[in-house]
């Protein structure tokens, strides 16, 4: 405690510390809420395992806030940037590492799941007024700050090598390794079009889950997009993608294509003013490409000794890794309702 109150008192933060309390559940960065009797704010070490350079995230973060802001009615924002008073937007302590402060956004929620078709839509919505409003921020203003996140290939190759080594393998882990071969071909079709030049490169949130969006209390509308690490270039499909995924897969485990309709449509409704027709005929191929995906970086963590995402106990990521990929296991088995689905969207909107 005392070694946060030092770290608080480096940034521009009004009024003597109330109360300091941990904040959420994410699996990268440690995050605090903290009151003062003047403010309310979020205090983040961001792990510099995963982030060697934490200074790029802060300048992307800068660059695109400033951005949004000369969009004074743009229906959805970003937590504001709190300076430190080494007139930086970081703090970095030899001790403790890299530290940020940013916007607490008041009488907002995040949510664990959808209540009902309304809510998905309006989810849906937010992801691409937010796409919609980074069209005309150049590309190549944001660097970028985790390579390869989201390619497909890249993390299969990371669990080949692991493989390669010949350790025996649980049954389990093998079970999953037979359902991932078949696969792995398909792995690389976002990679292969983007690489060809029929994707482009747009500024992405980059890790899009449902409980990174803030809904207000008051009008349940979206209001805010947090937990920005992962703002850079990238292709917009992996958004859709990824919110679908954590948005979509049901109390039993199943994908609900309900949701993922609704979902859809908010985000067509924005996504439609610059989407090119080869973006759109690969939305499913997203939708399915990110579960699997994951369930690569879960079960490749596992492998590893569990180094990158926070564990409560040694299965978990192993636990995930197969959650994954009964995800995709259902998406497959209604490709062909989620195709006409997504038709349906096009065609109405």
């Amino acid at each position: 405690m005392l070694q946060i109150a030092k770290i608080i008192q480096q940034f521009k933060i009004p009024g003597d510390i109330i109360s300091v309390a941990p904040l959420g559940g994410g699996l990268i960065n440690e995050s605090f809420f903290i009151m003062t009797r003047q403010a309310k704010a979020v205090l983040q070490r961001i792990n510099t395992n995963v982030f060697p350079d934490p200074g790029k995230i802060m300048a992307n973060l800068r660059q695109v806030t400033a951005h949004l802001a000369r969009h004074p009615n743009a229906g959805i924002r970003l937590p504001g940037i709190i300076p430190a008073r080494n007139g930086k937007d970081w703090v970095a302590d030899e001790e403790d590492g890299f530290w940020r402060m940013l916007e607490y956004i008041g009488h907002s929620e995040n949510k664990a799941r959808l209540a009902n078709l309304a809510e998905a839509e309006m989810l849906g919505w937010s992801l691409g007024r937010l796409h919609c409003l980074l069209t005309d921020l150049a590309v190549d203003r944001l660097q970028v700050t985790l390579p390869d996140f989201h390619v497909t290939p890249s993390y299969l190759a990371q669990l080949e090598r692991i493989l390669a080594t010949g350790t025996t393998l649980p049954a389990d882990v093998e079970k999953m390794i037979d359902f991932i071969r078949p696969r792995r071909q398909w792995a690389s079709v976002l990679e292969i079009a983007k690489n060809k030049g029929a994707l482009p490169l747009r500024i992405i949130h980059g890790d899009p889950k449902l409980d990174n969006v803030l809904f207000s209390k008051v009008t349940g509308q979206p209001v805010a997009w947090v937990d920005l690490d992962t703002l850079q270039p990238g292709l917009v499909l992996y958004d859709i993608g990824d919110c679908l995924r954590s948005a979509c897969r049901g109390k039993n485990g199943k994908f609900d294509l309900d949701i993922a309709g609704a979902i859809l449509k908010g985000w067509f409704a924005e996504a439609k003013a610059f989407l090119t027709p080869a973006e759109c005929h690969h939305v499913p191929d997203a939708i399915a490409l990110l579960p699997f995906e994951l369930g690569i970086r879960f079960l490749t963590d596992y492998l590893e000794g569990n180094r990158y995402f926070k564990v409560s106990h040694p299965e978990e990521n192993l636990r995930k890794a197969q959650k994954q990929f009964e995800l995709l296991a259902d998406i497959e088995a209604q490709s062909a309702s989620l195709q006409k689905t997504w038709e349906d969207v096009q065609s109405r909107s």
